[in-house]
């Protein structure tokens, strides 16, 4: 019912801004030195281009810092948002599906959709491509090509920045490399399969998924499925994410007397050029907290 709206929405806007997304084609046909206009759809992507684009383009962000991409849908103001630029970048793999009501629209014409996943070994159709600071290098290489290709006039300050970006997210990938490998347990349960290729890059084992299906919560039969498999793996360790903690999560820790470690999916936050590097560094102090037993808890540090 909610996408059927969302399509009905997308319908009736779409006569009313037609000029403008025609108006828009006009002005890119003279760029005469104008800024590009882009847009992201969820705050890495942010991230990842305001630092490649530094002050030499309009950087704005599609969602608002405390809505998430799954059941997102379009509303006139953002499809006006997407009429003014002159490219929008998506996470790609179905994360953004409310976006195909958009391509191939007359409100798409002369916007260049970039899809960040391209060239990204995909594991079980999985969106959270951005977990992994192996994968966001990819990621922003795709970026920087786009932007390259829109406004050549600036193509070497876009590869530079774009370089010294991808400088610290590999300073940031040594670092978790550093710490995962002095982990002896690298078992965890996580409420969904966010952290697959976070897993699957640093040599986790994510032994199982509270929460199937993100349309409905886990069925009593699941949990007693998951509980089995904790004690069998010798699970010590719940990941579960920001927000009000899902009943399945506390039944399974209480019955398993696990401490819940919460990380951020980052599907959702504030929008600026540090702040993908902030959240991951956040999230590999709480897995220190979960899998390191070294890890003085009280002072913050490793021993």
């Amino acid at each position: 019912m909610k996408n059927r709206l969302g399509f009905v929405i997308f319908l009736l806007a779409v006569p009313c801004i037609i000029f403008a997304a025609c108006q828009k084609k006009t002005d890119n046909a003279d760029r005469g030195g104008k800024r590009l206009r882009i847009l992201t759809t969820i705050p890495p992507l942010y991230s990842f281009t305001k630092n490649i684009a530094g002050s030499l383009a309009d950087v704005e962000n599609l969602l608002s810092s405390g809505a998430g991409p799954h059941e997102y849908s379009f509303t006139p103001a953002d499809i006006r948002k997407a009429a003014d630029s002159d490219i929008l970048i998506k996470n790609g793999l179905g994360l953004e599906r409310w976006l195909d009501s958009l391509e191939g629209s007359a409100v798409n014409d002369g916007l260049v959709i970039v899809d960040t996943s391209r060239g990204i070994g995909v594991m079980n159709n999985n969106p959270h491509i951005w977990l992994s600071p192996r994968n966001a290098i990819i990621q922003v290489k795709n970026i920087a090509d786009a932007l390259q290709k829109a406004d050549p006039a600036n193509s070497d300050a876009y590869a530079h920045n774009a370089e010294e970006y991808i400088g610290r997210l590999r300073l940031l990938d040594e670092e978790i490399k550093n710490a995962v490998s002095g982990w002896t347990d690298k078992n965890f349960i996580s409420y969904h399969s966010a952290f697959l290729y976070f897993a699957r890059d640093y040599g986790l084992n994510q032994a199982g998924v509270i929460e199937e299906s993100s349309e409905k919560g886990p069925t009593p039969g699941r949990i007693n499925d998951i509980i089995n498999t904790a004690r069998k793996a010798g699970i010590k360790a719940i990941f579960s994410e920001p927000g009000p903690q899902p009943a399945g999560v506390a039944m399974i820790a209480d019955e398993l007397g696990l401490k819940i470690y919460k990380i951020d999916t980052m599907e959702r936050g504030d929008l600026s050029a540090a702040w993908y590097e902030e959240k991951i560094k956040a999230n590999l102090l709480v897995m220190k907290m979960a899998f390191d037993k070294h890890y003085d808890t009280s002072e913050g540090v490793s021993k």
